[in-house]
């Protein structure tokens, strides 16, 4: 795994997509080039009422839509009213699109996105707040397998809410939200899962669930990620000197984990060898 850390990991690690940080460290799922001082970032604070510049009233543009378009997502909506984030944008994301930044509380998003895409990416990154409000992001005492297995499942869960919630915007009569998940890469063989079990059950859990397992079939997205967070992992390690930890998960943490923004359990299931990636530890 080490062997991985200075070549094949910053190379995965390029590659991603969405992240969250979690701990204070550099997020398991975005590169260091995403966390260097960015001097074209533009941030606007909450309440978002600030806005000076053409970047800042594009930020109080979309809090405005985000409070609109999640009051029927009340665990969503309440962290817009509760405690928001900071939301900045920058030219300084090189292979992600955004990630919520814990000890900072800020949600950072890539300046050149499309409207419709930059709100599936704060929404995903809305998510990732609440993820880490319920107590899912991993903990110091956690093995490195254990934090790995968290950090896909959040990713996972994140990826599939963003999906329901889209698809609830589509059917109130608005798919530009839904028409960029479906077009953008990573995350198209997700919505082409949700939408075929919408319309073989219509059941929005039923769909959500199927939308994280689906997550888990793409060797690609696993591998990336599971080596993004054994190397975070690692290096905490190293920064701090501290031993090994060997902490297990609870396994119930699912349980706690996927739950539609209204509250309700949807199904979600790990496959069985999700603490593991082809090929992480050659």
């Amino acid at each position: 795994m080490r062997g991985l850390r200075r070549g094949k990991a910053a190379a995965l690690l390029r590659a991603l997509a969405l992240a969250v940080l979690c701990l204070g460290a550099p997020p398991a799922s975005a590169p260091a080039s995403a966390q260097v001082e960015d001097p074209v970032r533009t941030c606007l604070a909450p309440p978002y009422d600030g806005a000076r510049t053409d970047a800042q009233r594009r930020i109080r543009s979309l809090a405005v839509w985000l409070r609109s378009a999640l009051a029927p997502h009340r665990s969503l909506e309440r962290i817009l009213e509760e405690r928001p984030p900071e939301i900045c944008l920058s030219e300084h994301l090189f292979g992600i699109q955004g990630y919520f930044d814990l000890e900072a509380h800020r949600i950072v998003l890539r300046r050149g996105l499309s409207t419709p895409l930059m709100r599936a990416v704060a929404i995903h990154e809305l998510r990732h707040v609440h993820q880490t409000r319920t107590g899912i992001c991993p903990g110091p005492n956690l093995s490195m397998e254990a934090t790995a297995r968290v950090t896909l499942a959040m990713e996972a869960d994140a990826s599939a809410v963003s999906l329901a919630v889209a698809w609830q915007l589509r059917a109130a009569g608005d798919p530009s939200v839904w028409t960029a998940l479906e077009t953008w890469p990573t995350h198209a063989d997700l919505a082409l899962a949700f939408e075929a079990e919408m319309r073989a059950s219509g059941a929005l859990a039923l769909a959500t669930a199927r939308a994280f397992g689906t997550w888990y079939e793409s060797e690609w997205r696993r591998q990336t990620y599971y080596v993004a967070a054994c190397s975070d992992y690692l290096d905490r390690q190293e920064r701090s000197h501290a031993l090994p930890r060997y902490g297990s998960l609870d396994q119930a943490y699912l349980a706690e984990l996927c739950r539609l923004p209204d509250g309700r359990v949807y199904p979600c299931a790990e496959p069985k060898d999700a603490g593991g990636a082809a090929g992480a530890t050659e």
